[in-house]
């Protein structure tokens, strides 16, 4: 059984607001990062952190990630990562 998608723009409505729902002091130290929603990912992989080249990249898989609260724990998943925390320390955070 498939599980249903949310649209692509109720996607990045989802990132958009786990982004705007960080605390001002961690928003506010986060450049150069480009959030990116792709349809499908490699398997099993609900988001990716991508910081190769100039601009860091999160990658949003939408296929993975079908309700909004999905979308803003992965989101949140890989801020972790962005910030320098290993896969232990975000699945510790819940994210």
């Amino acid at each position: 059984m498939e599980r249903e998608l949310l649209g692509e723009e109720e996607c990045r409505a989802a990132v958009q607001d786990a982004l705007d729902a960080l605390p001002p002091d961690i928003a506010s130290k986060i450049q150069n990062l480009a959030v990116i929603i792709e349809d499908d990912g490699p398997p099993g992989l609900m988001g990716l952190y991508d910081p190769r080249g100039g601009t860091n990249r999160i990658i949003i898989y939408r296929r993975m990630n079908p309700t909004a609260d999905e979308v803003r724990r992965t989101v949140l998943h890989e801020v972790g990562h962005y910030f320098g925390m290993d896969e232990a320390r975000v699945r510790g955070l819940g994210y």
